[in-house]
């Protein structure tokens, strides 16, 4: 008896926490923005943040997430490309810059209301990270540099510290 009050108690819970989770409306100016600018989007789903709604959908078959506050005002759409899709002009300024031997970890492009088009590239080196944007000619708008969190391997069996 016990385990089937029990059951019933964690499918009741998750019942709740699913109508919760499926009830997030995103402000009507977001929802209305999206279908605007993306017409022919398949909304996969909206999440809300503390600060943030983002909607996860699908459009030409490549996934994006277009973000908003939560007034309903556009921040930004991404979406990931492929490394080799990056423009040229952007592989020849990240070749000819000081991060040119670092490692491509990810590529996207964003959209925001000020460019209409930017791209990240997210880079790494033997002991720093980096996030740098591009717009599509090659001009670096804006760098983040950050030291790499160490990794610390420990070896079972061979003494306490």
């Amino acid at each position: 008896m016990r385990y089937v009050l029990t059951s019933l108690t964690v499918i009741a819970s998750l019942q709740l926490l699913a109508q919760t989770t499926s009830t997030i409306a995103p402000p009507a100016i977001a929802k209305a923005h999206l279908a605007q600018t993306y017409p022919k989007a398949t909304v996969k789903e909206w999440n809300q943040g503390t600060k943030l709604f983002r909607a996860e959908f699908t459009l030409k078959g490549e996934k994006h997430t277009a973000v908003y506050t939560t007034e309903g005002a556009w921040v930004r759409t991404e979406h990931d490309i492929k490394k080799d899709e990056l423009p040229g002009t952007i592989a020849r300024a990240l070749k000819a810059s000081k991060f040119g031997a670092w490692k491509i970890e990810d590529v996207e492009e964003h959209a925001t209301p000020e460019v209409a088009s930017l791209f990240k590239v997210k880079l790494e080196s033997e002991k720093e990270k980096a996030e740098l944007f591009f717009l599509p000619d090659g001009q670096l708008l804006k760098e983040e540099v950050r030291a790499r969190k160490v990794k610390v391997k420990v070896n079972k069996g061979e003494g306490d510290l």
